[in-house]
């Protein structure tokens, strides 16, 4: 089995070192390690990488979905069997890959030939009428099936990555390994997540900001997102649950998406309302959002 490391990278000078080393001290070695940066203006790239590893450098941010995609094209040019994701921030535990090869070949040649991926952590979630729903295996259980998990962590196997073809450039940074696993899902293909975690996540900190105001006896949280981060999250929930999910009509799709959105962006109305300068870029994005992921704007980049 030839087996590709990939981390995808964005002025992550500060993590990548972490991420990498555990990929290079897998007690189930990989054969290659790729850094696809998307196109880092900080001190990401400026430092000298082992022999094992390749790094390609794009002129312009892609995003998380446009990184993936050139992982997977170099992955299937020079053959591999599998191409294990990471954020730059992510780093999985030295026997990991080592385990994940093991419940791979315990399986049955059947089951072998189903799976797309292969997820070091629990973080899995299956479609529901309402968005995605929690998934986790049970205690006597080594891996349970769900319908999409995080890029993060996940193995993917080559062979059924060229029968479902490249993910979708066009989610950029969020709900594409979402709209990815129902692609796989529709072909046939199985995500199986493994009991337990097998990797950190957040090296360099925790990714949201939350911040809490009292008023008396009452306490309101917001989640400080950046604009480009609402922009993505808002149209592409929209989109996909409106337009690629085939599962629901309209009405119920529209259901689903406020359910899902209805929280996210209320609290960003709030916290426009206690914070006009600062909280006016996040409105305006959530807005954006809304219009293009209602008429299918998805060429459009924040």
């Amino acid at each position: 089995m030839k087996i590709l490391g990939h981390i995808h990278s964005f002025n992550d000078e500060e993590v990548i070192d972490r991420s990498l080393a555990a990929l290079l001290g897998q007690t189930y070695a990989l054969d290659e390690i790729l850094i696809v940066d998307n196109a880092s203006t900080d001190g990401t790239l400026r430092r000298s990488f082992p022999d094992k590893v390749t790094v390609i450098r794009h002129l312009e941010n892609r995003g998380t979905s446009g990184a993936v995609i050139t992982g997977f094209e170099y992955a299937l040019k020079k053959q591999y069997d599998w191409i294990w994701v990471f954020d730059a921030d992510s780093a999985p535990h030295k026997h990991a890959l080592e385990k994940l090869m093991e419940l791979y070949h315990g399986f049955p040649s059947e089951l072998q030939e189903q799976i797309l991926v292969l997820a070091a952590h629990a973080s899995g979630g299956i479609f529901t009428r309402t968005g995605i729903k929690g998934v986790q295996p049970k205690p006597d259980q080594l891996f349970c099936e769900c319908d999409a998990c995080l890029w993060t962590g996940s193995l993917f196997n080559l062979a059924a990555v060229q029968k479902v073809g490249l993910p979708s450039p066009d989610y950029v940074l969020d709900m594409g390994e979402v709209a990815y696993g129902y692609q796989g899902k529709r072909c046939g293909y199985k995500t199986l997540v493994y009991q337990g975690n097998m990797m950190d996540h957040d090296l360099g900190g925790p990714a949201m900001r939350f911040r809490t105001r009292r008023f008396g006896p009452f306490s309101f949280t917001a989640v400080e997102l950046p604009p480009i981060r609402c922009y993505y999250i808002v149209r592409n929930t929209i989109y996909f649950w409106l337009y690629e999910y085939q599962n629901l009509n309209f009405v119920t799709a529209l259901y689903s998406i406020l359910r899902q959105l209805s929280v996210f962006t209320g609290k960003n109305i709030i916290n426009f309302l206690l914070r006009p300068r600062n909280g006016w870029p996040v409105l305006v994005a959530c807005l954006r959002g809304w219009w293009d992921g209602l008429f299918k704007n998805m060429k459009r980049r924040y």
